[in-house]
């Protein structure tokens, strides 16, 4: 389960001990799940794009 610190949520997928699938959920919003080097490169560009201050931290979930 997950808890919502800020207005987004994060949530990691654990296969025998290794993150294989990342989540992020905004506002309510359906959770998009992405494969690790998909959310690394989302998170590059929305750094690169809206800078690399965060005003709020996610709450991370490991989900087995």
């Amino acid at each position: 389960m997950s808890h919502a610190v800020g207005p987004y949520s994060v949530e990691e997928r654990l296969v025998h001990g290794e993150t294989r699938w990342v989540a992020i959920r905004a506002r309510g919003a359906e959770w998009s799940w992405l494969t690790p080097e998909e959310a690394a490169a989302i998170g590059r560009e929305w750094v690169e794009r809206y800078g690399g201050t965060a005003h709020a931290t996610p709450h991370l979930v490991a989900a087995e």
